[in-house]
C-alpha cells in the first residue's frame, strides 16, 4: 500500500482537536537513560553495535525544553570502530505556535558539526507556517497546516491510544531534517491501564504501545526512512525503545529514569 492510500484511510478518522489533547496531556519532566543494544542486522558491513541514549524534559510553564544525547559505536566488518555523537535541543511552546531546534553531531572524536538548526512557527489563519533555518544558513521552508511539533505529536499519539484508534498520520516537524515536514505512520498495537512497573514513578500512568513510520513527503515511497517504536506512559516516558536504522536495529532499555515534581502552577480546565 502506498503512504498516499495509507494518509487517505487515516484522513476518514480526524485526530482529536489539538485543544483536546493538551488538556488531557499529564506530561512531566524526565530524565530518562537507555541502553542501546544491537538486535537485527541487515548488511554485511557491520558485525556489531552498541551506544546510550540519555533524554530530558524540562516543564518551562510556557514550553518544554528538551535535550537528547546518543552515543553509538559501530563495529565494522574489518574490525575498525566508528563513534558517532549526537545532540538534540529542542524548545517547544505548549500553545504549539513556537518550536526551536539544534542537532549537532560528530564522527569519531572529529569536530562537532551542526547539521540542523532553526525555529519554526505556525502563524497563518489556517495554521500552516513557515520554517527559517539558521543551518543550512538562509534557507526558509513552508510548513503545512495541521504539521504538529514532537511534543504535539506525543500528545495526538497518547489520545489516539486513548480513544481506542488503530492508527493515525500526522504530519511532523522535529527539526532532525532539512526537507521540513515529514509525513509519518502511527500505529497504535495496544493500550494498557496503570499497573506495577519497575519504575514506581510510572505506576499511575496509563501507556500505549505504538510503532511509528517516517516518510518523505515528496516521495510516495512505502518504505520508510526511519522507524521505531515503543510504550509510550501517559506522562510522555517510554520504555521497550526499538531503533531501525535501516541496515540494523537497535533495542533501548530504560536503565536510569527521574521524574521530578513540576514547579509550575496547575492549569485548570476551562
Amino acid at each position: 500500500m502506498k503512504l498516499s492510500a495509507i494518509a487517505l484511510l487515516a484522513a476518514l478518522a480526524p485526530l482529536p482537536a489539538l485543544a483536546d489533547t493538551s488538556l488531557a496531556s499529564q506530561l512531566t519532566g524526565q530524565h530518562a537513560v537507555y541502553n542501546l543494544v544491537l538486535s537485527k542486522l541487515r548488511t554485511h558491513d557491520i558485525t556489531g553495535a552498541t551506544g546510550q541514549m540519555s533524554f530530558n524534559v524540562v516543564d518551562g510553564c510556557t514550553g518544554w525544553a528538551t535535550s537528547q544525547h546518543m552515543t553509538l559505536i559501530v563495529r565494522n566488518v574489518d574490525g575498525s570502530l566508528t563513534k558517532s555523537v549526537s545532540d538534540y535541543v529542542t524548545w517547544e511552546s505548549k500553545d504549539g505556535k513556537t518550536f526551536s531546534f539544534s542537532l549537532s553531531e560528530s564522527d569519531n572524536d572529529a569536530k562537532t558539526v551542526i547539521d540542523d538548526a532553526g525555529i519554526a512557527t505556525h502563524t497563518g489563519p489556517d495554521d500552516a507556517g513557515v520554517i527559517k533555518y539558521t543551518t543550512p544558513a538562509n534557507t526558509q521552508l513552508k510548513m503545512p497546516a495541521g504539521t504538529l511539533f514532537p511534543t504535539q505529536h506525543t500528545e495526538a499519539l497518547l489520545a489516539a491510544g486513548r480513544a481506542g484508534r488503530t492508527f493515525i498520520s500526522p504530519l511532523l516537524f522535529d527539526g532532525t531534517t532539512t526537507d521540513g515536514a515529514q509525513a509519518t505512520f502511527v500505529t497504535v498495537l495496544g493500550h494498557h491501564g496503570p499497573g506495577k512497573t519497575k519504575w514506581p514513578a510510572l505506576d499511575k500512568y496509563a501507556s500505549t504501545d505504538v510503532d511509528i513510520a517516517f516518510f518523505k513527503r515528496k516521495n510516495d515511497d512505502e518504505t520508510p526512512d526511519f522507524r521505531t517504536s515503543m510504550r509510550y506512559y501517559e506522562n510522555g516516558v517510554a520504555t521497550g525503545l526499538v531503533l531501525d536504522f535501516g541496515d540494523f536495529v537497535m533495542t533501548g532499555k530504560l536503565s536510569a529514569l527521574s521524574v521530578p515534581p513540576s514547579s509550575c502552577p496547575a492549569v485548570k480546565a476551562p
